[in-house]
């Protein structure tokens, strides 16, 4: 029975994926350098060990502070019901003897695993520093390929709010992610910042980015060609990832560029927004302390405080293809 228990457990982690991407692997919630470098973790859950199944979304494990009407609904009780058992697909041996010396863990979207971190809703708030997706900023998007749309707004608080540590149980970096936690809190004097009122826009130009113009919505080009890219079918907006984290992400594994271009990826918000980047700067969240300022790899984030927006410019890459 415990085999026939174990194979299903292990085959059940395999079937639930969700649709969104990768990139990004977030880490240990509050700072176990043991896990951190993986990036910002926003795949899907695996199964939660015991041959249960999922059945709910992510849990919040951050803090948020919420804006311009974003609302979550407070929970009404906290549990851990069912502790994870494995499997620990894709980890070390050394990070799995860490995850058994500090458990019991509890794994995202499990019925009867329910806990939440401290939200507050909010006025005016400004962004301590905007984190791009890790892959965004060390990879170029390559033609016909889904390129993973997403970013975070982080805040710094003064008086700190209550976050659940949190660690990677499986399937680092993939669509199959899973993260939990092991019920332990912590005071964050960070937090991330939801708002409905988050855009963004994906631009091809040709010519001398410098001449580029913002209208308020997008760019206009003084002397250069700039086309707006269709959306297609993609969507961009507030999501709740696996690391227990609201970020902005785009929906279906995100844009899949048709062109060999240079394209300008700009996230602004709408108008009567109260979120301010007017002090922020590029950053990158990492083992509970911010890296700021965040140089990226092959792309590098920047932060237009005068006109309250942020972009990348990024190179379509043949498939094959690497950086520039």
């Amino acid at each position: 029975m415990k085999v026939l228990c174990l194979f299903f457990a292990f085959f059940l982690s395999f079937m639930l994926v969700q649709c969104t991407d990768p990139p990004v692997s977030p880490v240990v919630g509050d700072s176990e350098a043991l896990y951190a470098g993986r990036g910002n973790g926003n795949g899907g859950g695996g199964n939660g060990g015991g041959g249960h199944t999922e059945t709910q979304g992510n849990n919040l494990s951050f803090p948020a502070l919420l804006v311009d009407g974003f609302t979550v609904t407070p929970i009404t009780e906290t549990l851990f019901t069912y502790a994870y058992e494995g499997p620990y697909t894709g980890l070390t041996q050394e990070e799995i003897d860490w995850l058994l010396a500090n458990g019991p863990w509890y794994a995202q979207k499990v019925e009867g695993n329910v806990w939440q971190a401290e939200f507050q809703n909010t006025g005016n708030v400004d962004v301590y520093f905007v984190d791009w997706g890790d892959a965004m900023e060390s990879v170029d998007p390559k033609i016909g390929r889904p390129y993973r749309l997403e970013l975070a707004l982080y805040a710094q608080l003064i008086t700190p709010m209550t976050a659940y540590k949190m660690a990677e149980l499986a399937f680092p970096s993939s669509s199959q992610e899973t993260q939990g936690t092991n019920t332990t809190t912590y005071d964050s004097y960070y937090s991330t910042i939801a708002t409905p009122k988050g855009k963004l826009v994906v631009q091809k130009y040709e010519g001398d980015a410098t001449f580029l113009t913002w209208n308020s919505t997008q760019w206009e080009g003084d002397g250069i060609n700039v086309t707006t890219y269709p959306p297609e079918t993609v969507s961009f907006a507030q999501e709740l990832n696996v690391g227990g984290k609201y970020i902005f992400g785009a929906s279906n594994k995100g844009w899949k560029p048709n062109e060999l271009a240079e394209f300008r990826i700009t996230f602004y918000f709408e108008s009567g927004s109260t979120v301010s980047l007017f002090n922020a700067q590029a950053g990158d969240y990492n083992a509970g302390e911010p890296i700021i300022p965040k140089i990226g790899e092959n792309n590098t984030a920047v932060v237009d405080p005068i006109n309250n927006i942020t972009y990348m410019d990024v190179t379509v890459v043949q498939s094959g293809g690497g950086g520039h």
